[in-house]
């Protein structure tokens, strides 16, 4: 299932960011490794994505980021 949200953090040296969902709840982490575009192409503060949820460890995060 797609959920939507914007980036509130990216931090290009460390390959993590999280985004905030549209619907609230919890800020979501990701990796560049969750996105789908190319990777060299870092995402902007602000952005909206789609997403999909994975759980993981009693954690959740955002994964398969695309652009809308």
């Amino acid at each position: 299932m797609k959920h939507f949200g914007t980036i509130k953090t990216f931090d290009e040296t460390q390959g993590r960011g999280s985004i905030t969902p549209e619907k609230g709840g919890d800020e979501l982490r990701f990796e560049r490794s969750a996105i789908s575009w190319d990777p060299k192409v870092a995402p902007k503060t602000g952005q909206r994505l789609s997403y999909e949820l994975l759980e993981k460890d009693g954690r959740t995060s955002a994964m398969n980021l695309q652009t809308v």
